[in-house]
Protein backbone atom coordinates (compact mmCIF):
# COMPACT_ATOMS: atom_id res chain seq x y z
CA UNK A 1 0.00 0.00 0.00
CA UNK A 2 3.01 2.36 1.10
CA UNK A 3 4.13 1.66 -2.99
CA UNK A 4 0.90 2.89 -4.67
CA UNK A 5 0.96 6.00 -1.86
CA UNK A 6 4.22 6.78 -3.45
CA UNK A 7 3.47 6.00 -6.86
CA UNK A 8 0.46 8.29 -6.77
CA UNK A 9 2.45 10.98 -4.87
CA UNK A 10 5.03 10.78 -7.75
CA UNK A 11 2.66 10.74 -10.92
CA UNK A 12 1.08 14.23 -8.61
CA UNK A 13 4.25 15.84 -9.00
CA UNK A 14 4.90 15.58 -12.53
CA UNK A 15 1.83 16.21 -14.09
CA UNK A 16 2.27 20.33 -14.80
CA UNK A 17 -0.46 22.46 -13.29
CA UNK A 18 -0.28 24.51 -16.79
CA UNK A 19 -1.36 21.69 -19.37
CA UNK A 20 -3.87 19.08 -19.38
CA UNK A 21 -2.38 15.70 -20.19
CA UNK A 22 -4.22 13.17 -21.80
CA UNK A 23 -3.03 9.42 -21.34
CA UNK A 24 -5.15 6.42 -23.19
CA UNK A 25 -5.99 2.89 -22.11
CA UNK A 26 -6.19 1.02 -25.25
CA UNK A 27 -7.41 -2.26 -23.69
CA UNK A 28 -10.52 -3.60 -22.22
CA UNK A 29 -8.68 -5.10 -19.01
CA UNK A 30 -7.09 -2.05 -18.33
CA UNK A 31 -10.09 0.07 -18.19
CA UNK A 32 -11.55 -2.63 -16.72
CA UNK A 33 -8.66 -2.23 -13.57
CA UNK A 34 -8.69 1.77 -13.85
CA UNK A 35 -12.67 1.60 -13.26
CA UNK A 36 -12.99 -0.75 -10.49
CA UNK A 37 -9.66 0.62 -8.34
CA UNK A 38 -11.07 3.75 -8.56
CA UNK A 39 -7.89 5.24 -10.12
CA UNK A 40 -9.13 8.12 -11.52
CA UNK A 41 -10.40 10.06 -8.21
CA UNK A 42 -6.65 9.56 -7.18
CA UNK A 43 -5.09 11.25 -10.26
CA UNK A 44 -4.43 14.75 -10.62
CA UNK A 45 -7.02 17.15 -12.42
CA UNK A 46 -4.67 17.59 -15.06
CA UNK A 47 -4.31 14.63 -15.75
CA UNK A 48 -6.76 12.71 -18.23
CA UNK A 49 -7.49 8.76 -18.61
CA UNK A 50 -9.48 8.43 -21.39
CA UNK A 51 -10.24 4.33 -22.67
CA UNK A 52 -9.75 3.70 -26.50
CA UNK A 53 -10.82 1.06 -28.86
CA UNK A 54 -9.90 -1.81 -26.39
CA UNK A 55 -12.49 -4.00 -26.77
CA UNK A 56 -12.59 -6.34 -29.59
CA UNK A 57 -16.14 -7.24 -29.20
CA UNK A 58 -17.14 -3.74 -29.80
CA UNK A 59 -15.15 -3.09 -33.00
CA UNK A 60 -16.85 -6.36 -34.54
CA UNK A 61 -18.87 -4.97 -38.20
CA UNK A 62 -22.35 -5.68 -37.48
CA UNK A 63 -22.62 -6.94 -41.35
CA UNK A 64 -20.32 -9.45 -40.07
CA UNK A 65 -22.50 -10.39 -36.94
CA UNK A 66 -25.62 -10.52 -39.30
CA UNK A 67 -23.61 -13.09 -41.48
CA UNK A 68 -23.21 -15.04 -39.05
CA UNK A 69 -26.94 -14.98 -37.76
CA UNK A 70 -27.73 -16.42 -41.39
CA UNK A 71 -24.87 -18.87 -41.46
CA UNK A 72 -26.56 -20.16 -37.94
CA UNK A 73 -30.48 -20.34 -40.03
CA UNK A 74 -28.69 -23.21 -42.29
CA UNK A 75 -29.61 -26.69 -41.20
CA UNK A 76 -26.59 -28.04 -42.29
CA UNK A 77 -24.69 -25.48 -40.46
CA UNK A 78 -23.77 -24.80 -36.55
CA UNK A 79 -22.13 -21.57 -35.95
CA UNK A 80 -19.89 -21.36 -32.87
CA UNK A 81 -18.31 -18.40 -31.26
CA UNK A 82 -17.32 -16.72 -28.12
CA UNK A 83 -19.97 -15.98 -25.06
CA UNK A 84 -20.48 -12.52 -25.23
CA UNK A 85 -20.63 -11.89 -29.71
CA UNK A 86 -24.13 -13.95 -28.86
CA UNK A 87 -25.35 -11.13 -27.60
CA UNK A 88 -24.22 -7.83 -29.37
CA UNK A 89 -26.91 -6.22 -30.81
CA UNK A 90 -27.52 -5.59 -34.83
CA UNK A 91 -30.57 -4.30 -37.39
CA UNK A 92 -31.17 -7.68 -37.29
CA UNK A 93 -31.08 -9.02 -33.71
CA UNK A 94 -28.01 -10.73 -32.20
CA UNK A 95 -27.16 -13.93 -32.65
CA UNK A 96 -28.71 -15.26 -29.09
CA UNK A 97 -32.39 -13.50 -30.32
CA UNK A 98 -32.11 -14.44 -33.96
CA UNK A 99 -29.94 -17.38 -34.78
CA UNK A 100 -30.61 -20.88 -34.94
CA UNK A 101 -27.78 -23.06 -34.72
CA UNK A 102 -25.23 -21.88 -32.68
CA UNK A 103 -23.04 -22.51 -29.68
CA UNK A 104 -20.88 -20.53 -27.71
CA UNK A 105 -16.94 -21.61 -27.05
CA UNK A 106 -14.02 -20.63 -24.86
CA UNK A 107 -11.36 -21.53 -27.21
CA UNK A 108 -11.05 -22.15 -30.88
CA UNK A 109 -9.98 -25.14 -29.55
CA UNK A 110 -13.80 -26.35 -28.90
CA UNK A 111 -14.24 -24.99 -32.57
CA UNK A 112 -12.40 -28.00 -33.89
CA UNK A 113 -13.58 -30.41 -31.44
CA UNK A 114 -17.30 -30.05 -31.97
CA UNK A 115 -16.17 -29.91 -35.95
CA UNK A 116 -14.82 -33.33 -35.46
CA UNK A 117 -18.04 -34.28 -33.34
CA UNK A 118 -20.05 -33.32 -35.94
CA UNK A 119 -18.79 -34.54 -39.32
CA UNK A 120 -22.16 -34.40 -41.00
CA UNK A 121 -22.15 -30.45 -40.21
CA UNK A 122 -20.76 -27.31 -41.98
CA UNK A 123 -19.23 -25.62 -38.41
CA UNK A 124 -18.70 -22.34 -38.88
CA UNK A 125 -16.21 -20.22 -36.20
CA UNK A 126 -16.69 -16.83 -36.24
CA UNK A 127 -13.56 -15.58 -34.52
CA UNK A 128 -12.79 -11.92 -33.87
CA UNK A 129 -10.93 -10.20 -31.92
CA UNK A 130 -7.34 -8.42 -31.65
CA UNK A 131 -3.82 -10.01 -32.17
CA UNK A 132 -4.76 -12.19 -28.64
CA UNK A 133 -7.39 -13.94 -30.38
CA UNK A 134 -5.91 -14.17 -33.95
CA UNK A 135 -2.99 -16.63 -32.74
CA UNK A 136 -4.92 -19.56 -31.10
CA UNK A 137 -7.10 -19.29 -34.18
CA UNK A 138 -3.70 -19.66 -36.63
CA UNK A 139 -3.00 -22.60 -34.21
CA UNK A 140 -5.49 -24.64 -34.68
CA UNK A 141 -5.20 -24.14 -38.69
CA UNK A 142 -1.41 -25.21 -38.36
CA UNK A 143 -2.97 -28.27 -35.97
CA UNK A 144 -4.64 -29.56 -39.15
CA UNK A 145 -8.54 -28.89 -38.78
CA UNK A 146 -11.43 -31.00 -40.25
CA UNK A 147 -12.88 -30.40 -44.16
CA UNK A 148 -16.54 -29.22 -42.47
CA UNK A 149 -14.58 -26.41 -40.54
CA UNK A 150 -14.19 -22.78 -41.60
CA UNK A 151 -13.59 -19.49 -40.40
CA UNK A 152 -15.40 -16.45 -40.39
CA UNK A 153 -12.41 -14.30 -39.66
CA UNK A 154 -13.77 -10.47 -38.24
CA UNK A 155 -9.90 -9.55 -36.62
CA UNK A 156 -8.03 -6.37 -36.03
CA UNK A 157 -4.95 -4.99 -35.80
CA UNK A 158 -4.47 -3.06 -32.95
CA UNK A 159 -1.16 -0.76 -33.58
CA UNK A 160 -2.96 0.24 -37.07
CA UNK A 161 -5.74 1.72 -35.08
CA UNK A 162 -3.44 3.39 -31.94
CA UNK A 163 -2.19 5.21 -35.34
CA UNK A 164 -5.18 6.65 -36.58
CA UNK A 165 -5.97 7.69 -32.78
CA UNK A 166 -2.85 10.12 -33.28
CA UNK A 167 -3.47 11.51 -36.32
CA UNK A 168 -6.57 12.96 -34.92
CA UNK A 169 -6.58 16.04 -33.34
CA UNK A 170 -9.80 16.26 -31.64
CA UNK A 171 -8.04 13.12 -29.48
CA UNK A 172 -5.35 14.76 -28.36
CA UNK A 173 -3.64 11.90 -27.29
CA UNK A 174 -0.33 12.66 -25.08
CA UNK A 175 0.73 8.84 -24.11
CA UNK A 176 0.00 5.56 -24.18
CA UNK A 177 -0.72 2.68 -22.03
CA UNK A 178 0.27 -0.31 -24.35
CA UNK A 179 -2.76 -3.23 -24.42
CA UNK A 180 -0.56 -6.20 -21.93
CA UNK A 181 -2.14 -9.17 -23.89
CA UNK A 182 -1.39 -7.70 -27.30
CA UNK A 183 1.76 -6.84 -26.55
CA UNK A 184 2.36 -10.21 -25.22
CA UNK A 185 1.58 -11.30 -28.89
CA UNK A 186 3.24 -8.16 -31.29
CA UNK A 187 6.30 -7.73 -28.72
CA UNK A 188 6.95 -4.35 -26.73
CA UNK A 189 8.72 -3.10 -30.03
CA UNK A 190 5.23 -3.22 -31.87
CA UNK A 191 5.10 0.18 -30.48
CA UNK A 192 8.58 1.74 -31.27
CA UNK A 193 6.01 3.85 -33.84
CA UNK A 194 4.72 5.77 -31.51
CA UNK A 195 7.88 7.41 -29.72
CA UNK A 196 9.90 7.31 -32.81
CA UNK A 197 8.07 8.71 -35.24
CA UNK A 198 5.21 10.64 -33.33
CA UNK A 199 6.92 11.23 -30.36
CA UNK A 200 4.40 9.90 -28.04
CA UNK A 201 5.27 8.11 -24.55
CA UNK A 202 4.24 4.32 -24.89
CA UNK A 203 4.03 2.06 -22.27
CA UNK A 204 3.21 -1.31 -21.66
CA UNK A 205 1.57 -2.27 -18.53
CA UNK A 206 -0.24 -5.37 -17.37
CA UNK A 207 -3.37 -5.18 -15.31
CA UNK A 208 -2.93 -5.14 -11.70
CA UNK A 209 -3.80 -1.70 -10.21
CA UNK A 210 0.01 -0.68 -8.97
CA UNK A 211 1.66 -1.98 -12.54
CA UNK A 212 -0.66 0.34 -15.04
CA UNK A 213 0.04 3.28 -12.00
CA UNK A 214 3.39 2.59 -12.74
CA UNK A 215 3.32 2.52 -16.31
CA UNK A 216 1.20 6.14 -16.00
CA UNK A 217 3.98 7.40 -13.80
CA UNK A 218 6.89 5.88 -16.41
CA UNK A 219 4.66 8.22 -19.14
CA UNK A 220 4.59 11.46 -17.18
CA UNK A 221 8.85 10.55 -16.72
CA UNK A 222 9.02 10.45 -20.24
CA UNK A 223 7.09 13.49 -20.42
CA UNK A 224 8.83 16.22 -18.58
CA UNK A 225 12.20 14.94 -19.84
CA UNK A 226 10.82 15.64 -23.26
CA UNK A 227 12.21 12.43 -24.91
CA UNK A 228 9.26 9.77 -25.57
CA UNK A 229 10.36 6.04 -25.45
CA UNK A 230 9.00 2.62 -25.59
CA UNK A 231 8.72 1.30 -22.10
CA UNK A 232 7.86 -2.00 -20.01
CA UNK A 233 6.80 -1.93 -16.64
CA UNK A 234 5.18 -5.82 -17.76
CA UNK A 235 8.74 -7.57 -18.63
CA UNK A 236 7.56 -10.79 -16.93
CA UNK A 237 5.41 -11.16 -19.27
CA UNK A 238 6.08 -9.03 -22.56
CA UNK A 239 9.27 -9.74 -24.47
CA UNK A 240 11.04 -6.68 -27.09
CA UNK A 241 10.34 -9.07 -29.94
CA UNK A 242 6.64 -11.03 -28.38
CA UNK A 243 6.07 -14.53 -29.14
CA UNK A 244 7.73 -15.04 -32.27
CA UNK A 245 6.29 -18.17 -33.04
CA UNK A 246 2.38 -16.99 -32.90
CA UNK A 247 3.61 -14.40 -35.17
CA UNK A 248 5.25 -16.80 -37.62
CA UNK A 249 1.47 -19.03 -37.56
CA UNK A 250 -0.27 -15.37 -37.90
CA UNK A 251 1.98 -14.47 -41.13
CA UNK A 252 1.48 -18.01 -42.65
CA UNK A 253 -2.69 -18.19 -42.23
CA UNK A 254 -3.74 -14.27 -42.21
CA UNK A 255 -2.84 -11.76 -44.38
CA UNK A 256 -3.71 -7.55 -43.93
CA UNK A 257 -6.63 -6.21 -45.16
CA UNK A 258 -9.03 -3.06 -45.46
CA UNK A 259 -12.32 -3.38 -43.27
CA UNK A 260 -14.41 -1.68 -41.41
CA UNK A 261 -14.61 -1.38 -37.63
CA UNK A 262 -17.94 -0.65 -35.89
CA UNK A 263 -19.14 2.58 -35.22
CA UNK A 264 -16.16 3.99 -36.66
CA UNK A 265 -15.78 2.77 -40.59
CA UNK A 266 -13.33 1.63 -43.10
CA UNK A 267 -9.91 1.85 -42.07
CA UNK A 268 -7.22 0.53 -44.44
CA UNK A 269 -4.52 -1.87 -43.81
CA UNK A 270 -6.10 -2.75 -40.31
CA UNK A 271 -7.87 -6.28 -40.01
CA UNK A 272 -6.19 -10.05 -40.73
CA UNK A 273 -8.11 -12.13 -43.17
CA UNK A 274 -7.19 -15.88 -44.56
CA UNK A 275 -4.96 -15.90 -47.30
CA UNK A 276 -6.20 -17.48 -50.94
CA UNK A 277 -4.20 -20.45 -49.95
CA UNK A 278 -6.54 -21.42 -47.28
CA UNK A 279 -9.62 -20.24 -49.26
CA UNK A 280 -11.61 -23.18 -48.61
CA UNK A 281 -11.60 -22.54 -45.44
CA UNK A 282 -12.76 -19.25 -45.51
CA UNK A 283 -16.41 -19.14 -44.64
CA UNK A 284 -16.45 -15.25 -46.62
CA UNK A 285 -15.31 -17.07 -50.19
CA UNK A 286 -16.72 -20.39 -49.23
CA UNK A 287 -20.84 -19.36 -48.40
CA UNK A 288 -20.26 -16.29 -50.96
CA UNK A 289 -20.86 -14.01 -47.85
CA UNK A 290 -21.70 -10.09 -48.87
CA UNK A 291 -20.97 -6.85 -46.93
CA UNK A 292 -24.30 -5.86 -45.44
CA UNK A 293 -24.24 -1.65 -44.80
CA UNK A 294 -23.91 -0.66 -40.89
CA UNK A 295 -27.58 0.58 -39.23
CA UNK A 296 -26.65 3.04 -36.97
CA UNK A 297 -28.61 3.16 -33.75
CA UNK A 298 -30.41 6.26 -32.90
CA UNK A 299 -28.85 8.02 -30.16
CA UNK A 300 -25.96 5.76 -29.30
CA UNK A 301 -22.32 6.76 -29.50
CA UNK A 302 -20.33 4.08 -29.30
CA UNK A 303 -18.15 5.15 -31.75
CA UNK A 304 -17.17 8.26 -30.21
CA UNK A 305 -16.42 6.49 -27.04
CA UNK A 306 -14.05 4.17 -29.35
CA UNK A 307 -12.55 6.81 -30.12
CA UNK A 308 -11.38 8.22 -27.35
CA UNK A 309 -13.68 11.47 -27.80
CA UNK A 310 -16.46 10.62 -25.63
CA UNK A 311 -17.26 8.97 -22.12
CA UNK A 312 -19.91 6.73 -21.25
CA UNK A 313 -21.73 8.75 -18.99
CA UNK A 314 -21.93 11.70 -22.79
CA UNK A 315 -24.74 9.31 -24.53
CA UNK A 316 -28.26 9.84 -23.54
CA UNK A 317 -29.37 6.28 -23.82
CA UNK A 318 -26.66 5.25 -21.21
CA UNK A 319 -28.35 3.83 -17.96
CA UNK A 320 -31.35 4.69 -19.19
CA UNK A 321 -32.58 2.48 -22.23
CA UNK A 322 -28.75 1.10 -22.63
CA UNK A 323 -27.80 -1.20 -20.05
CA UNK A 324 -25.80 -4.38 -19.47
CA UNK A 325 -29.45 -6.61 -19.80
CA UNK A 326 -30.81 -4.27 -22.91
CA UNK A 327 -27.82 -3.20 -24.71
CA UNK A 328 -29.06 -0.83 -27.62
CA UNK A 329 -25.30 -0.61 -28.15
CA UNK A 330 -22.05 -3.16 -28.48
CA UNK A 331 -20.19 -0.67 -25.51
CA UNK A 332 -22.24 -2.29 -23.35
CA UNK A 333 -22.33 -6.13 -23.75
CA UNK A 334 -19.14 -7.39 -23.59
CA UNK A 335 -17.00 -7.22 -20.07
CA UNK A 336 -14.43 -5.16 -21.80
CA UNK A 337 -17.09 -2.43 -22.82
CA UNK A 338 -16.47 1.04 -21.74
CA UNK A 339 -19.90 1.70 -21.16
CA UNK A 340 -20.29 -2.09 -19.47
CA UNK A 341 -17.51 -1.15 -17.45
CA UNK A 342 -18.75 2.05 -16.31
CA UNK A 343 -22.30 1.27 -15.46
CA UNK A 344 -20.98 -1.82 -12.85
CA UNK A 345 -18.54 0.90 -11.80
CA UNK A 346 -20.81 3.90 -11.30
Amino acid sequence: MDKTKDIIKLIHSLVPSDKKIRIMNVCGSHEHTIAFSGMRSLMPENLEIIPGPGCPVCVCPESDIINAINLSKRDNAILVTYGDMLRVPTQKGSIRAEGKNFRMITSPFEALNIAKSNPGRKIVFFSIGFETTTAPTAGILEMGVPDNLFILSSHRLTPTIMEILVKDAEIGIDGFIAPGHVSAIVGANAWNVFSEKYGIPTVVAGFEAENLLLGILEILQQFKNGKAQTGNVYKGVVKPEGNTQAQRLMDKYFEVADVNWRGIGHIPASGLELRDEYAERDARKVFELEEIKEAKTPGCVCGTIILGKAYPSACKLFKKVCTPKTPKGPCMVSAEGACNIWYKTG
